[in-house]
């Protein structure tokens, strides 16, 4: 997932050399079903070790409050 790659990347490592599991923290399958909507208005927030983590529905991606990643929609290639 973009999530997963956007608290690597401010980690400063790969998304495998995380610590933590995405589902661990977060229902990933919310976050799908989320992205999903045809309304763009919505925001989720939640913590990560280490980490404020927030996305909407414009796609940006926010860690500890800066924006790290915008894309289309949350892709769910990657599971983690």
């Amino acid at each position: 997932m973009n999530i997963v790659r956007a608290v690597a990347a401010v980690e400063g490592v790969e998304p495998h050399e995380l610590d933590f599991s995405l589902h661990e923290h977060v229902s990933t399958d919310a976050v799908r079903s989320l992205a999903a909507m045809d309304r763009g208005e919505w925001e989720l927030a939640f913590e990560v070790p280490d980490h404020s983590v927030t996305v909407d529905g414009t796609g940006a991606i926010r860690v500890d409050g800066e924006l790290v990643h915008r894309s289309e929609g949350i892709r769910s290639d990657e599971p983690r």
